[in-house]
Order: structure tokens, then C-alpha cells, then sequence
């Protein structure tokens, strides 16, 4: 009799340690925020009849109130200077090079100090592509028509080709990922924390996900935004969890955003001559204020001892490996007395 309720009890005690790790997968996903349409406002629209594809968009770090966009067609790349009143400032042309399908730009602070403007000529419209490039420039201080040279990074897919219209720039680190575009939806790619100038450079796959991309921004605290026609999601980095949903106002085709240098303010931009630029103030959540993201451990504080012993799951674990101690102990005890006769 009392082997059996011994045995019975190291049933127990093993479902008493699998239960937590059980209760936890079914779980449900917290549900993503959500931002209504009518959260944009008209910022102004582009005056310049020049700009008839507006394909990607940056805030500019050293001109206020400038935005940087460009057209969507092969040849050579020229970057206007759009003021807050939609007037045209300058072109910049990027004297050493000749575009095949640039799909969208960034801009970033980098580890020298210098302010850059990214332009990816990542495009697959007429043909999917397995190596891309991305230009990257000194951003004009004064704002005059000019030609200036970039420098050229070759990105290379490990699978294959793809048409991708989404460049990310982490303002924190400077690491670029490229988004690439499908019906079915579009993946997420890495490239190398340092990248080479003369040779090729492999882009790492991050994840998948099942949604239209048109564009896209890393946040200054590490939140990745994702466009595509008629919604934003916001994710708490690259690999992280879905957060908020924002609806967007109808444009014409949608294929840009861009966040203002102060992180609290988001713009996004259309296809189309005379298109509008519509801007909206981010949830503080998402603005320099909020919270570094869940899945970024920079700048959190580690882990004390005391929490990691009483976290839940680990909790339970000590529980019933205790109780399977006291059972196999008095298993042992019962099984010598059986022999003794006791």
C-alpha cells in the first residue's frame, strides 16, 4: 500500500513541475494598441511637380523642418529638400551613381558623429533582385543644389532574389535591415554590424511576417515601424512582438514614413504629383519617453538573484523537485522495510 502512494506521489509531483510550463503556452498574446486614422494631420503637400513618386522618406537631422524624399525610377538618383511649407529647398544628385530601383532612404546619426542619409536602391519591380545596394551620404549642412558622392554597400539575400521597398537604420547602433516586399508578405534581413565597401555583404534573415511592406523606421528606443498601404505595426525590434496597430489616411500609394529627429513625431508620404504629407504624434509609449522595448536588454537593469528564483515557472520547478526528494527518499525507506520484514 504504501509503495503505491509513493508511487502515486511521484505522479504528482512530476505534473506539478510540467503544469506551469503547460498553463504558459496556452496563454493568450496580449492584444496590439491601436491608433485611429483621424490621429493624422495634413503637414502640406509636395509643391514640386518633379516629385511624382515619392518612394521614401527621412527627416533631416541638420536642416529643421526639411524633409528628404525622392522618384522610384532607375537612373540617376536625385534627392529633394522639401521644406515644412512643401516648397522644394535643393536636389542633390548622387553624382557616382546610377539607380536601378531605389525604394526608400533613412537617416542616422553615425558612430563618428556624422549625420547620413541612406539610400537603398533595393527595388525588384521590374526584375526581384539577389544583391542590392545601399548609398550612404554626409547629409548637406546648407541646403543648395549640388552633386555629392556616396558610398555604395552591396547586400546579398541567402535565399535567393527578392523586391524589397523598406530600408531600417537603427539610430542606436547604426545596423541596417532590409525588408523585403511580397504579396504573401515580406521578410525581415540583418546585415553585418560592419560592412564591407569592395566586397559583398550577407544579409542574415531575422523573421517572417505575413504582411504587405512598403516602408519602414527604427524608433530611437529600438521600436521597428512597418507600413504598407493602409496600416502601420509597430514591433518592439526586429525580433520582437507585435505592439500597436495604426490606421492609415488613404493615400494614393503609400511608400514612405519617416520620424521627426525629437522621436515624437511620425510623417509618411505618398506616390502621386502633389501628394500630401500627413504627420501624427506617437502614444508616448512609443516616443523618446517610452519604455526600452522587451526584447532589447540595452540598458536594462540585470536580472536580481531574488527575482530569478522566484519567477514562476522557475518556482514551481523548485517545488517539485523538493517533493520528488521527499518521495524518492521515503520510496528508498519503504522498500527496506519490505526486505526487513518490517
Amino acid at each position: 500500500m504504501w509503495r503505491k502512494l509513493i508511487i502515486s506521489g511521484f505522479l504528482l509531483a512530476g505534473v506539478t513541475m510540467m503544469a506551469p510550463t503547460g498553463a504558459a503556452a496556452r496563454e493568450p498574446t496580449p492584444q496590439p494598441s491601436t491608433v485611429p486614422s483621424s490621429a493624422w494631420k495634413q503637414a502640406f503637400v509636395f509643391a514640386d511637380k518633379r516629385i511624382d513618386q515619392s518612394s521614401g522618406l527621412a527627416a533631416s537631422r541638420v536642416n529643421p523642418g526639411v524633409v528628404w524624399t525622392f522618384n522610384d525610377t532607375g537612373g540617376p538618383v536625385r534627392l529633394f529638400a522639401v521644406g515644412s511649407d512643401g516648397r522644394t529647398r535643393a536636389v542633390v544628385t548622387l553624382d557616382n551613381v546610377k539607380g536601378v530601383d531605389p525604394e526608400a532612404m533613412a537617416a542616422a546619426l553615425g558612430a563618428d558623429g556624422t549625420d547620413y542619409l541612406y539610400v537603398g536602391d533595393i527595388g525588384g519591380n521590374a526584375s526581384a533582385r539577389s544583391t542590392v545596394v545601399v548609398y550612404r551620404l554626409a547629409e548637406p549642412t546648407t541646403l543648395s543644389n549640388t552633386s555629392v558622392r556616396a558610398t555604395a554597400y552591396r547586400l546579398t539575400y541567402p535565399d535567393g532574389a527578392h523586391d524589397a521597398e523598406t530600408l531600417l537604420v537603427d539610430p542606436r547602433s547604426q545596423q541596417l535591415y532590409v525588408v523585403t516586399k511580397s504579396p504573401k508578405g515580406g521578410n525581415v534581413y540583418r546585415a553585418p554590424a560592419e560592412m564591407s565597401e569592395t566586397g559583398t555583404n550577407a544579409l542574415t534573415l531575422v523573421r517572417r511576417l505575413p504582411y504587405v511592406v512598403s516602408d519602414g523606421l527604427i524608433t530611437p528606443n529600438g521600436a521597428m515601424i512597418l507600413r504598407s498601404y493602409n496600416k502601420a505595426r509597430v514591433w518592439d525590434g526586429p525580433g520582437g512582438d507585435l505592439t500597436w496597430v495604426m490606421d492609415l489616411p488613404k493615400q494614393q500609394q503609400g511608400e514612405g514614413i519617416a520620424i521627426a529627429p525629437d522621436g515624437r513625431t511620425l510623417l509618411i508620404s505618398s506616390e502621386g504629383v502633389s501628394s500630401p504629407v500627413w504627420q501624427m504624434e506617437l502614444p508616448t509609449a512609443l516616443g523618446p519617453e517610452g519604455a526600452v522595448p522587451a526584447n532589447d536588454t540595452t540598458g536594462a537593469a540585470p536580472e536580481s538573484e531574488a527575482d530569478s528564483l522566484l519567477a514562476p515557472g522557475r518556482l514551481w520547478a523548485a517545488v517539485g523537485g523538493i517533493a520528488l526528494l521527499v518521495l524518492t527518499a521515503s520510496l528508498i525507506i519503504v522498500i527496506r522495510a519490505e526486505n526487513r520484514g518490517w
